[in-house]
């Protein structure tokens, strides 16, 4: 079981209906108690009210945590798999096409939608296990490619 720590910046994953393969920025603010694998997080970006000034706190299960992925360069190509910034959280896509500017239109599963991003709010999808980053299958399938 991970262990986190007050303070500590982490990314929820969400299981809800509509908002699977999603993850949103947090820090943990406590163990919900003693021997519990329970935590209260605060969101980076999701609000508790509509006014938008107090951030939303949840309780989570530590399996719905991970600390942020490490940020790695990457060219990015049509057909990639990647995980897309797109309202408010990191969503499962995959690109299908590359525009000028450095813009790259995504199609977002979780909203069954295209749309065009900047580089910046692409990343390589990775998974967190057993207490490691490991690449997804069709992120070492394109690193044996490029070798």
């Amino acid at each position: 079981m991970a262990q986190f720590k007050p303070g500590e910046r982490v990314e929820v994953s969400c299981n809800d209906r509509g908002f699977r393969g999603s993850w949103y920025a947090g820090t943990v603010v406590r163990r919900e108690a003693k021997n519990t694998n329970r935590y209260v997080v605060e969101y980076d970006q999701l609000y508790a009210d509509e006014s938008g000034e107090k951030l939303l706190q949840e309780t989570v299960d530590w399996v719905q945590l991970r600390p942020p992925p490490p940020e790695k360069k990457v060219q990015f190509k049509v057909e990639d798999e990647v995980e897309a910034f797109y309202s408010d959280g990191w969503w499962e896509g995959a690109i299908i096409a590359e525009h000028s500017g450095g813009k790259f239109a995504v199609f977002l599963r979780g909203f069954d939608e295209e749309i065009v991003l900047e580089e910046k709010d692409l990343r390589l999808p990775v998974q967190w296990v057993k207490g490691k980053w490991e690449p997804r299958f069709e992120q070492v399938q394109r690193e044996k490619e490029v070798s």
